[in-house]
């Protein structure tokens, strides 16, 4: 097998139009216009992120992703401003700068800068 990339990233939640109001508002990403009752997909940079919902009985997984970004500490200030929940503060690391949120159903989502300028 030889992969090519990644085609979507895919998160369960719980509210699929308050987590749809999360990307789009919170995150800033732009919707697709594909979309139904089952599904919902927004664009992050290269990449797309799909939204489902949970299925009954299940707790949805938890799914990590990095959204690529110029400034953490904006970024940040700018998702805290807008109601999410902060997990973790601006750590600055070797490789990259890096703040986590979480979505309605507490997926954690990672704000990062990589140092060397380069995403994806």
């Amino acid at each position: 097998m030889q992969v090519k990339g990644v085609d979507f990233i895919w998160t369960l939640a719980s509210d699929v139009e308050e987590t749809s109001r999360f990307y789009r508002d919170v995150l800033g990403l732009k919707p697709t216009g594909i979309q139904d009752d089952d599904w919902c997909e927004f664009q992050a940079g290269s990449t797309t992120v799909a939204i489902t919902p949970a299925h009954v009985g299940l707790h949805p997984p938890q799914v990590l992703m990095a959204l690529a970004v110029d400034d953490v500490d904006a970024a940040l200030e700018e998702a805290r401003q807008a109601g999410a929940t902060v997990l973790q503060e601006t750590r600055d690391t070797p490789a990259c700068f890096n703040a986590m949120i979480a979505d309605p159903d507490g997926n954690p989502i990672w704000l990062h800068k990589r140092k060397d300028g380069t995403f994806g």
